[in-house]
């Protein structure tokens, strides 16, 4: 008896550690917020990619504020492929708060895309410009979109999300 009580708990303790959000629908975009509503979504060669749908032991959604170099670190969740996930990733530099009804530009670098059916390889995304539509560094909200340079894979996206400070 003891034994299917220990592979019982076992059993929850897996499950509770993965869960899945059914709500998010991973072929819509969201609705553009700027309430910390914890949104993420792009079209990246034409695929939509929403973040918030898949957790494994974190959050599916980081953004980590990095005041010292005014940077804000971006890691989605994307996909979920069985025990793994592809996440997005990429850099936001110098954001500013816009003022009251207007938005500031600044840019991201680095974006790349982990796909872990492959190895976990890197696929380069390159640069591109953000707008921030929020930043309210009291309640830890930033909001915006978000594209790539010239004709780059990334489409569009947006985000609304609260952020932590590292």
């Amino acid at each position: 008896m003891k034994k299917y009580y220990i592979t019982f708990l076992l059993a929850i303790f897996i499950v509770s550690c993965y869960t899945e959000d059914k709500t998010v629908d991973p072929t819509v975009m969201p609705e553009e917020t700027t309430i910390g509503a914890n949104t993420f979504a792009c079209l990246v060669d034409g695929w939509i990619y929403v973040g918030g749908r898949y957790f494994y032991r974190s959050r599916s959604i980081f953004f980590g504020y990095d005041e010292a170099s005014n940077t804000i670190e971006v890691e989605v969740k994307v996909k979920d492929i069985g025990k793994d996930y592809d996440y997005l990733a990429f850099t936001i530099n110098n954001p500013d708060t816009p003022l009251a009804n207007e938005i500031t530009k600044c840019t991201f670098t680095n974006a790349k895309w982990f796909d872990s059916r492959f190895s976990n390889s890197v696929i380069e995304l390159g640069n591109g410009m953000v707008e921030i539509t929020r930043f309210d560094k009291k309640r830890k909200i930033i909001s915006g979109r978000f594209y790539s340079n010239d004709k780059g894979p990334i489409t569009r996206g947006q985000f609304d999300v609260t952020y932590l400070d590292y």
